[in-house]
């Protein structure tokens, strides 16, 4: 096999493929090496809500007898900001914001998306390049082709993936602020029960059985007044009556009725 004619031929096809994306580092054999830069295409229904554009940076190095041996490949994502968005980092923007409550405000589904970054998938995207090298059998042809469609492929579908999971996520998160906001409203359902424990806890905690006592106290042993008594708010008491007022009374009546 001529490794270096077979090189020669395949940069070209590549340069007619890519005529925009390729970078010729260097053309001579025997260290031929070149750049693709590959748009990523991502599988999102609104694509304006994208703040920047997702690029894979391809790095070839071909050894001596390739295609007899795999290529070297580096990988290296690109993020490029969109026409009308800017990034900012000012700390408006990187506070999270509450609503009057002082609850966190769920951030629309969006800006999830924005958050989604490739670098974290890089090294796994490469064993996989590996991986599809060995068990396509592409030595001995050939694949360069072959392995930036793969490439592309793999990050579009990884993508997906992380997308989908955000918006099960905010979902949830949605549905659990939800839950909280109804049940501000709903409040706790009383019970007999609940009520006879929150009635004892409370007259324990404001000591009203002990303030009863001492005033049902002043009524029998202090000897209270009527005037006094409903002054301090004791008339009325269930318990039994003081007997000395019940003669003063007695007694009013007698002389009322002479």
């Amino acid at each position: 096999m001529d490794y270096q004619e077979e090189q020669s031929q395949e940069l070209e096809v590549l340069e007619s493929i890519y005529p925009d994306e390729l970078e010729v580092i260097k053309r001579k054999y025997p260290d031929v090496h070149f750049r693709i830069s590959l748009k990523l295409e991502l599988p999102i229904e609104d694509l304006s809500i994208l703040k920047k554009q997702h690029s894979i940076e391809v790095d070839f190095h071909l050894p001596a007898n390739y295609p007899e041996e795999a290529p070297i490949i580096a990988l290296h994502p690109v993020e490029t900001p969109l026409a009308g968005y800017e990034e900012s980092t000012s700390k408006e923007e990187q506070e999270e914001t509450y609503d009057d409550h002082g609850n966190k405000i769920v951030s629309h589904l969006h800006d999830g998306a924005n958050e989604i970054h490739f670098d974290s998938y890089i090294p796994e995207l490469q064993v996989q390049i590996e991986e599809h090298i060995k068990d396509d059998m592409l030595l001995g042809m050939q694949m360069c082709f072959a392995l930036l469609t793969s490439i592309k492929d793999h990050c579009e579908s990884w993508f997906q993936q992380q997308f989908e999971k955000l918006e099960r996520e905010h979902e949830r998160e949605l549905q659990e602020r939800e839950k909280e906001e109804q049940s501000k409203f709903l409040g706790t359902a009383v019970t007999p029960k609940s009520f006879l424990e929150w009635r004892a806890k409370f007259r324990k905690e404001f000591e009203i059985d002990q303030r009863d006592f001492n005033r049902r106290s002043l009524m029998h042993h202090g000897r209270l007044t009527g005037r006094q008594i409903f002054e301090e708010g004791l008339a009325g008491e269930e318990e039994e009556e003081d007997p000395s007022v019940e003669v003063d009374q007695l007694g009013n009546k007698l002389k009322k009725s002479l």
